[in-house]
């Protein structure tokens, strides 16, 4: 952990919920301890530095859908009460997406209670990431839009992977949906959240 922090500071990272886009080598070597209940969400522990690595396993894309909204939130809670973890990297097992975003079937011709479940859950994964005690950083090893924009930006630090084609960013007007008021604001005035 220690040495992954001092490789943040040496590539500029600072304070926290640093934004920095750069290089990062992916090959973390871990010991596994898991918790990997549905395979959606996939977590390793490495106990002698008290790093997890929490990597998306939703394919094709990592849409975020209730479910895998659901395993996360339960991942994040088990890591808060590991007395052992100090520190979180979020990624994904998948190459050239970090994640897809949100499944919008998870809204359309649902009932107004699954519909309000999901948004509670979205917003429960987002407080999970940016109330955490943990040191977090999203590792982002592919395309990111939408959500994906919105759990990296609960992170206390970003890593891109340095590739022409990768994209992140909120796309909701082209979706013809409004960005939540709590995400605009923690764009907008950073310093309510800091």
């Amino acid at each position: 952990m220690a040495a992954l922090l001092k490789q943040s500071a040496r590539l500029g990272l600072s304070g926290r919920h640093g934004q920095v886009f750069c290089r990062l080598p992916w090959a973390l070597s871990f010991q596994r301890y898991m918790f990997n209940a549905n395979k959606k969400i996939l977590v390793e522990m490495d106990k002698s530095t008290g790093v997890a690595l929490m990597k998306m396993a939703n394919p094709p894309v990592n849409l975020l859908n209730l479910e895998t909204l659901t395993e996360f939130a339960i991942s994040m809670e088990k890591l808060e009460l590991d007395k052992d973890c100090k520190g979180l990297i979020l990624t994904s097992s998948l190459s050239k997406v970090f994640t897809a975003g949100l499944d919008i079937m998870e809204m359309c011709g649902k009932s107004p209670e699954h519909v309000t479940e999901f948004w509670r859950a979205v917003q429960e994964m987002w407080l999970k990431l940016y109330g955490s005690n943990l040191v977090t950083i999203a590792a982002i090893n592919g395309f990111s839009p939408g959500a994906g924009c919105l759990m990296a930006l609960a992170c206390d630090y970003r890593i891109m992977a340095d590739n022409v084609k990768y994209s992140i960013g909120l796309n909701e007007t082209q979706l013809g949906i409004v960005a939540p008021f709590w995400l605009v604001t923690r764009e907008l005035r950073p310093s309510l959240f800091s």
